[in-house]
């Protein structure tokens, strides 16, 4: 069914976290996505394919005139570069912290917005994502030639950082025809080719515009009008051949949908890895794996590659993933920087790929013991169950945030510290990491 005016539509239905009473679950919820992406952009920001994104942004999009301080445009860039860059953010249908929290943070750093506007901002953005991603989501068919992960971020993004800023619903309605030609093609998975490129998704480039296109919205700049309505919509541009914007616009907030990963791998193997966690946790000491079987349906099988052609392969390889885990290299920034020859990839020529419709794990030990798990099945509708809970996701952000930025971080959700200093001070650290290089997962002086 198509609706017309659907901007209007949109606009009103996330207008509630412009203006309205919070949700306690959505706000908790909101300040855990934004701790998990800032722990993600420190360990993204040590990455070498995300320091040469880097290093041509500062010279092209500017920063102040010592250097200190970035523009909201290389902010927004750099930040949802980073954040991406391990493939370790959040997920519902795509990414969307990475591109809504980017731009959201660029926008407060400019206004110097209070912790209680960025997170109605994120909250906005991911349920306007969360809506056109479902809305646009194409039939197995098309779902197999083109994909609209990446489309709408530009969108969404524009919405939230709108929201943050408070603006009103014209002006909001305006910046989604603006930032609906400085999105995204969508894609057809052909970064699963090996290798795997260093930027399979721009979701920095989608922050950056969703600055600009509010920008341009503020000053006077108009866009495609009714962009998103019809059969000419942008769910055509996104690749779709189906568009269900009514049936989504209900339902339980985006925000308490998304989930948090455990592993810096693509989503689709999540469970195998989790799985395979638990197995190794329930191994006798003594026993050494002589040989792992994975079963799995054929959508499984471009995960099942062992050779590692560039780091990013590994986000992409099980039999990479596992050997990792055997050798106990901590989830992290380390994942991305093993090469074909690195020894702690040698177990890899343990691995074997059984096409099954049944999702299974099996381990075969020196001793003649086997294990063998059943491997679930998340739901990409609502995969928060799948993911970490609190607790994991305060824990990741410990172990990958800078820790500058934690001490930052913890002082602005804080309710008796988020005052004007401790929001000076985080806006401080987050510009300092993103206008320098970055050390190791440290800034440079």
């Amino acid at each position: 069914m198509h609706s017309s005016n659907v901007a209007a539509q949109l606009v009103s239905h996330v207008a509630g976290f412009r203006d309205g009473a919070w949700d306690r679950l959505v706000k908790r919820r909101a300040e855990l996505c934004l701790l998990d992406s800032l722990g993600c952009f420190s360990a993204g920001r040590s990455l070498q394919h995300y320091a040469l994104c880097a290093n041509v942004a500062r010279q092209l999009f500017g920063a102040a005139s010592d250097g200190s301080r970035p523009s909201p445009f290389l902010m927004a860039y750099l930040y949802g570069q980073a954040a991406n860059a391990l493939d370790y953010d959040d997920t519902l249908l795509g990414h969307p912290g990475a591109p809504v929290i980017g731009a959201v943070l660029a926008a407060g750093a400019r206004g110097n917005l209070p912790v209680d506007r960025l997170l109605r901002g994120m909250a906005a953005g991911y349920e306007v994502h969360g809506i056109l991603a479902a809305a646009a989501t194409p039939s197995r068919e098309r779902a197999a030639q083109v994909r609209s992960v990446g489309v709408w971020d530009t969108v969404a993004a524009s919405i939230g950082a709108g929201i943050a800023l408070g603006l009103e619903d014209g002006i909001l309605q305006r910046a989604i025809g603006i930032a609906v030609p400085h999105s995204l093609l969508p894609y057809t998975a052909k970064w699963y080719e090996r290798p795997v490129p260093g930027m399979k998704n721009n979701f920095g480039w989608a922050a950056a515009g969703a600055v600009l296109s509010i920008d341009l919205a503020l000053a006077g700049q108009t866009g495609i009008t009714n962009a998103l309505d019809g059969d000419a919509g942008m769910w055509r541009m996104a690749g779709s051949d189906r568009w269900e914007f009514v049936r989504h616009q209900g339902g339980k907030p985006a925000m308490l949908r998304v989930a948090f990963k455990p592993f810096p791998v693509c989503w689709h193997m999540q469970e195998y890895l989790k799985t395979f966690s638990n197995m190794l946790a329930s191994m006798p000491a003594d026993e050494q794996i002589a040989g792992i079987t994975l079963a799995g349906p054929q959508e499984i099988e471009k995960f099942c590659r062992a050779e590692i052609l560039g780091s990013a392969d590994i986000a992409f390889s099980l039999p990479a993933a596992f050997s990792l885990m055997i050798s106990r290299i901590a989830p992290g920034p380390a994942w991305d920087s093993f090469d074909d020859r690195a020894d702690a990839l040698r177990f890899r020529a343990l691995f074997r790929h059984q096409r099954s419709e049944d999702r299974t794990l099996s381990l075969r030990m020196r001793s003649g013991l086997d294990l063998t798990a059943t491997v679930d099945t998340s739901d990409s509708s609502d995969p928060a169950p799948w993911g970490l809970n609190e607790d994991g996701v305060l824990e990741k952000h410990r172990r990958l945030a800078d820790t500058d930025l934690q001490l930052a971080a913890a002082a602005l959700l804080d309710a008796n510290q988020s005052g004007g200093e401790a929001m000076n001070r985080f806006y401080a650290v987050l510009e300092c990491m993103t206008a320098k290089a970055s050390n190791g997962g440290r800034t440079e002086a």
